[in-house]
């Protein structure tokens, strides 16, 4: 049997694109049919690869083997100018002999944006060429405003006919000759026609000169025989191509005399009567000229057929061509100091940032290949409510014990995969990762009652879980997934699908052994750990960007979104709010809507900064409680919450009510039953080593239940997470109640995720009573002018309400509002905070350094773990929290500025900033232990801390090496 047959036997099994096209293998001239391959291979480079079609038209034609060999070698040609250089031999695999009556190309990703034509040009000495995809990129990234016009060579004013003009014997970068002749076609058409390539290659380059009427061979003058009508109208389609071409932004229309001009310069002693020498010049350009809008191409499924593979091509506008095109060195620097930027290399591919070690640590510990049954995510089998779906999954799935494999449910909710149209014949689906056996998309269906629409479903679902290995994922090997219909209520359909898993119906490119693997697991681990981060920005293509969770934090979410009741634990920046986050993106995924979904914190601020993404009703402790004591109230606004989440637990107390029972019985209130997945969730995040306060929390005891640790820290600098490790360690002063936590997790389980330092040493400053608030507008004032810090980066957080309220309006009287009208100019030098410390009376800790270096960083939204709560600035730019709506204005952009918040470390618990200044930390001993405060004051930092102190002992207590 040919291969072709093979293939054409296979058909709808292939979880692939497929477009089609006719072609001629004959000599002759057959441009339409050719173009139309090229613009289809373009398209499935670019869209995460596929199948391409080819109906022979010269079937039984007489054609021989070499009439195909000599057709496909000139598109092979062609393929590499699309590919840029790249060898097409990893990209393309043909099948098919002379007289089959179908070709079959088999197309991989590429790893860069593939272009037909780019419609721009840069010169040589002699000519110009067409830009490759590297220089397309250069041009478009290089920025700068246009040179003048009279840094151009300078034009001489005498032309003699027959003559060589002395500065014009040579062509070259920036100085091209043309002689038109006298052909049917008009003078200025012609001079249009042949100037375009040249407008585009000077732009691009250093700017030029374009003569016609400047013989090439000799560079004789010979001028154009022209009258005044041909100089007008020359002169005005020369403006209408300019105004018709792409000068590095589509909103650009070039200015004559700025960015072009015309001169029409007369030959003198002309035999042949009027005759002039055109000189058109072109300014040097940045961000590309472009002839036209460069000719690339995307996939896009054809709205008549939603459900099946019925696909076409779509030309790219400018913008989409250019934003693709700069993809892969979009970068957000500020974000390396923590992060790695993943190296994704196919297009359409996201810019995903991560910590340094999470994507091995996550394939080793969570996405991994087993012997043994392997179907993830847990407890994907138990909520299959049909006992013979369940049966049949399973039977499924151990057909592949034994042999190194991972089975994915293609339903979970980090794929976001649109199964709407999934036939009510079709039950569970997934996707199966064999070393042996290659990739397969398997559905399981109770029973087939039209076979082609349960296979239609399965390829679409295979072509949209491909398209997420390579777009999401980065995926850049041979993607083959294999699609199978496996019927539970035919005993022979079963062994039909064993005997089709062991058939390669793939060219043999597409064998996944080895490295391929590990690639292709890599990409799965990057699809379903990647997010959005929390942002109330406007998403851009400059910004727009993702992270991966954590290993522990894609360990607790994938293994566990399903638990009903869990209780997260971590030290502080490990992510716990992020996680819960998560938790309510992932019910929302499922259906659940955001009256049903309850999120419970003790702070204030924190509940306003999660209310405002409109995930669920975000309530805080009290005002529930308060609510509880009115049964219509409660019932109108609680109603119907089946689900609970529960945030920095640690910090409640029971003196307003068993909280704890009520929020228990209310996510259980509208549950249906134990197998429903949107409903009956109680989630509780806490960290114990940050319960300041000494007062029962009314925590159950937490022995026998579920309990998940995270242990990875990426908030805090190294200077800062090194510091907080000693109040980390540090033995508890005592509670009269353990509420129900043992101690199970050892806080020094926790480390820090990556190794980025600031630079800047923790500054503890000695000062007195009189001189704190000075001392602290001081340090804030060259914070901002000298460091070059924004406002929005600084927290100076108090110990009690009223000491906050009276930094607050102490500043109101200072400096603050002229820095912060300063703030947006500022550069970046050192910071010193050492005489501030000598000028106030105090004296330096031995042990913690008072020379701060400030540096300058940009923290990104997921560096910014919190960004903080929605607020309203006064007119120094003091942050005045309250319960806002999402409409109204944010901490980020209130008031067009960036705001200084000043609050205490209770009501900040939680969140974070890059700076934070805590002002005379102290407690009541005898309700709060002092350790746990100074751990929640110290880690909410993310790049430097100073911590003022007119207390001996606790200056000394915070110079003390533990």
């Amino acid at each position: 049997m040919s291969a072709l047959t093979e293939v054409y036997r296979h058909n709808h099994e292939y979880g692939d694109v497929m477009l089609s096209c006719p072609v001629y293998i004959s000599k002759g001239i057959h441009t339409m049919e050719n173009k139309l391959v090229l613009k289809h291979v373009c398209a499935l480079l670019n869209s995460g690869g596929g199948i391409l079609v080819m109906e022979n038209l010269d079937f039984n034609q007489g054609t021989q083997s070499k009439s195909l060999d000599e057709w496909w070698s000139g598109m092979e040609c062609n393929f590499a100018t699309i590919l840029s250089g790249d060898d097409i031999c990893n990209y393309l695999d043909f099948v098919g002999n002379f007289d089959d009556p179908h070709f079959y190309l088999f197309v991989k990703s590429a790893e860069h944006l593939c272009t037909l034509d780019y419609h721009c040009r840069l010169p040589t000495d002699t000519a110009t060429h067409s830009v490759t995809y590297a220089s397309a990129v250069k041009l478009c990234t290089r920025q700068g405003t246009s040179r003048p016009l009279s840094s151009l060579p300078t034009i001489p004013t005498t032309f003699v006919y027959g003559k060589t003009e002395e500065t014009l014997k040579q062509e070259g970068k920036q100085i091209q000759f043309k002689n038109l002749s006298s052909t049917s076609k008009s003078l200025p058409d012609k001079v249009v026609y042949y100037s375009s390539k040249y407008i585009s290659a000077f732009a691009n380059h250093e700017g030029g000169h374009i003569y016609f009427g400047i013989e090439d061979t000799s560079a004789s003058v010979m001028g154009q025989e022209m009258t005044e009508e041909d100089e007008v109208r020359v002169d005005l389609l020369i403006q209408k191509k300019l105004n018709s071409m792409i000068w590095g932004d589509t909103k650009l229309k070039p200015s004559k005399g700025v960015h072009w001009n015309i001169k029409f310069l007369p030959v003198l002693k002309s035999p042949r009567g009027r005759r002039n020498v055109i000189v058109i010049s072109i300014c040097k350009m940045f961000g590309g000229v472009f002839m036209a809008c460069p000719e690339s191409y995307f996939i896009t499924q054809e709205e008549a057929s939603s459900t099946s593979n019925c696909h076409t091509s779509r030309k790219l506008e400018f913008d989409e061509w250019k934003t693709e095109l700069l993809n892969h060195s979009r970068d957000i620097k500020g974000l390396r100091t923590r992060f790695i930027k993943l190296n994704l290399m196919t297009p359409q591919s996201h810019l995903v940032f991560s910590l340094p070690h999470t994507l091995e640590l996550s394939k080793q510990k969570v996405i991994h290949l087993s012997t043994a049954f392997n179907i993830h995510p847990r407890n994907t089998l138990h909520f299959i409510k049909n006992e013979f779906e369940r049966r049949g999954l399973r039977k499924v799935c151990e057909e592949f014990v034994g042999e190194d494999h991972l089975a994915l449910s293609l339903d979970t909710w980090s794929l976001e995969i649109d199964l709407n149209s999934k036939p009510d014949t079709v039950g569970a689906c997934v996707a199966v990762f064999s070393a042996r056996r290659g990739l397969h998309v398997i559905a399981i269906a109770t029973s087939v009652t039209q076979t082609k629409i349960e296979w239609n479903f399965v390829v679409d679902l295979a072509i949209q879980f491909k398209k997420i290995l390579v777009q999401h994922g980065g995926c850049n090997r041979h993607l083959g997934f294999k699609c199978h219909v496996v019927d539970i209520s035919t005993p022979s359909s079963f062994e039909f699908f064993k005997i089709a898993t062991a058939q390669d119906i793939y060219p043999p490119t597409f064998s996944i052994q080895g490295e391929a693997m590990n690639d292709i697991l890599s990409a799965l681990a990057i699809s379903i750990a990647s997010y959005k981060p929390f942002s109330h920005s406007s998403p851009d293509s400059e910004t727009d960007h993702y992270f991966l969770l954590t290993c522990d934090q894609l360990e607790l979410l994938w293994s566990h979104h399903l638990t009903k009741e869990l209780w997260v634990h971590g030290p502080p920046g490990c992510g716990k709010t992020i996680a819960a986050m998560e938790m309510m993106r992932i019910l929302r995924q499922r259906g659940c809507k955001k009256q049903e979904l309850l999120y419970v914190a003790e702070n204030v601020l924190l509940c306003a900064y999660v209310r405002s993404f409109n995930l669920g009703t975000v309530v805080c402790r009290r005002e529930l409680m308060h609510d509880f004591k009115d049964i219509k109230i409660f019932s109108q606004k609680y109603g119907a919450v089946k689900n609970v989440i529960v945030d920095e637990a640690q910090n409640f107390k029971d003196r307003d009510g068993d909280w704890y029972s009520l929020l228990e019985k209310m996510s259980q209130q509208n549950c249906k039953g134990s197998l429903e997945v949107n409903s009956g969730y109680f989630w509780v995040f806490m960290d114990y080593a940050q319960k300041v306060h000494k007062f029962k929390a009314g925590l159950p005891n937490l022995i026998g239940k579920n309990n998940f640790m995270l242990r990875e820290i990426s908030r805090n600098s190294q200077e800062i997470y090194t510091y907080a490790r000693k109040f980390m360690d540090a033995p508890s002063e005592g509670s009269p109640d353990s509420d129900g936590f043992p101690g199970c997790f050892q806080d020094s389980a926790c480390y820090l995720g990556h190794d980025y330092s600031s630079g800047n040493a923790v500054n503890v400053v000695k000062c007195n009573l009189s001189s704190l608030e000075a001392l602290l507008g001081q340090i804030l004032k060259q914070c901002i002018e000298k460091e070059g810090r924004d406002l929005q980066d600084v927290a100076v957080l108090a110990s009690k309400k009223r000491e906050a309220m009276t930094i607050k309006q102490n500043l109101k009287g200072s400096s603050l509002k002229a820095m912060k009208n300063s703030s947006d100019a500022i550069n970046n030098p050192v910071f010193s905070v050492s005489h501030l410390s000598q000028d106030a009376g105090g004296q330096s800790p031995p042990n913690v350094s008072s020379q701060a270096s400030f540096s300058k960083t940009f923290i990104s939204e997921r560096d910014r773990e919190l960004e903080g709560p929605k607020s309203i600035e006064d007119e120094c730019g003091i942050i005045n929290y309250q319960r806002t709506t999402p409409t109204e204005k944010s901490c980020s952009s209130a008031g067009g500025s960036s705001p200084l918040l000043i609050s205490t470390v209770k009501e900040f618990s939680g969140l974070d900033k890059p700076v934070i200044i805590g002002v005379d930390p102290h407690t009541n001993q005898s309700h709060a232990d002092l350790d746990k405060f100074l751990l929640n004051l110290v880690t909410r930092a993310k790049d430097q801390l100073i911590i003022l102190t007119t207390s001996d002992e606790l200056m000394k207590k915070l110079s003390i090496k533990r």
